[in-house]
């Protein structure tokens, strides 16, 4: 009996060191620790533009938007839909600021009926190439103006540069462009402030909308139109119904665009995420600048070969032209004064400081 107990208890015991083996064996489950933090919610802005989706400026906003998701880890989505998709066109200003959408990219130029300065942040005849446009906005004292301009204005938008281009197409025709004369009587399209000037030539300037430009130019309804630069140009398919590209961009050296942001849906961002959209808008802004730059001189190429003559306008019609420009406004600034008149003011400071500084340091072109 003693012998039986005993062969149990032995028993009991092995079975006891198999378990306590077998669990060392086994993974250790860590600690409790505290717990992970939960994602963040991802904010999502909606933005409108002025441009059908085929052209190259409704990239620009597409571009910043993908940047930013990308760097914010997602936490900020940027919708960008075209022109008309949320509300029309000449509407996104006001939508912006009544908070219907949250944001919107555009030509400042577009603006000139709701403020008379408008066109000085997007492009001024004769006056601001597309370096020194940047430099003016960004380090010269431009943006302050440009978004006093929009406060005084009673717009609730926070202002962001956003894309640039080179000098436009001065003119689609299918006949040469050189001199005052050829341009007498002359039914071309363009808009703003050099329609303005070409109207004190003589010119019969109108205003169409960029769909109706390749109909009215094949059907004799206009004899010349501008639009945009080679690149956006070539996409339009102007060289179908055009004999002569005429230049240089005189009426638009350099265009920049800009994106307006409701100030409620921008001050309901984090720092980070504000600094992230100013640091991507200048990011694309200098890819918009590259890829317009190096897709027209192929564009230039595309119609060399198509057969399209290359004209310039006369040297001495371009001086003429730029005096126009300069007394057309000198003279509104001395009408308006306010914003007008400080925003003229700097550019032409800024200007004759910046050409100075490149005479004296940028070589000349040995061809």
């Amino acid at each position: 009996m003693k012998s039986r107990k005993t062969i149990i208890l032995a028993l009991l015991l092995v079975l006891s060191l198999v378990i306590a083996v077998v669990a060392g064996c086994a993974p250790r489950q860590a600690a409790p620790g505290p717990a992970a933090p939960p994602a963040p919610e991802t904010i999502r802005l909606r933005l409108a533009t002025t441009w059908p989706s085929a052209i190259m400026l409704q990239q620009m906003p597409v571009r910043w938007a993908e940047d930013i998701k990308a760097a914010s880890g997602g936490r900020l989505e940027i919708e960008v839909h075209p022109a008309g998709a949320l509300v029309p066109a000449p509407e996104v200003l006001d939508a912006t600021t009544a908070r219907t959408i949250d944001a919107y990219h555009t030509f400042g130029g577009y603006w000139l009926g709701k403020m008379p300065a408008a066109p000085f942040f997007s492009s001024v005849p004769m006056t601001l190439e597309p370096f020194m446009h940047l430099v003016w906005v960004y380090e010269g004292g431009g943006l302050e103006l440009w978004q006093r301009m929009y406060d005084e204005a009673g717009y609730n938008v926070k202002i962001l540069p956003l894309g640039m281009t080179h000098p436009e197409t001065l003119a689609w025709s299918n006949k040469p462009l050189r001199k005052f004369e050829d341009w007498d009587g002359l039914k071309y399209r363009t808009v703003g402030w050099w329609a303005e000037i070409l109207r004190e030539r003589r010119v019969s300037v109108t205003s169409i909308p960029a769909a109706e430009l390749y109909p009215s130019l094949e059907r004799g309804v206009i004899d010349a139109l501008e639009f945009s630069t080679p690149y956006n140009d070539r996409v339009l398919a102007f060289y179908q119904v055009a004999k002569y590209l005429t230049g240089p961009g005189m009426h638009q050296p350099g265009t920049l665009f800009y994106v307006g942001i409701n100030k409620d849906s921008w001050n309901a961002l984090p720092p980070d995420l504000q600094a992230l959209l100013e640091t991507s808008a200048r990011s694309a802004t200098m890819w918009s600048w590259a890829k317009d730059f190096n897709e027209s001189m192929a564009a230039i190429d595309y119609f060399r070969e198509k057969g399209i003559q290359f004209v310039e306008v006369d040297e001495s019609v371009q001086k003429q032209l730029k005096a126009d420009t300069f007394a057309l406004l000198d003279k509104r600034a001395a009408e308006q004064g306010g914003i007008f008149a400080d925003i003229w003011n700097s550019i032409k400071a800024f200007r004759t400081r910046f050409i100075q500084y490149e005479d004296l340091m940028v070589p000349v072109r040995v061809k």
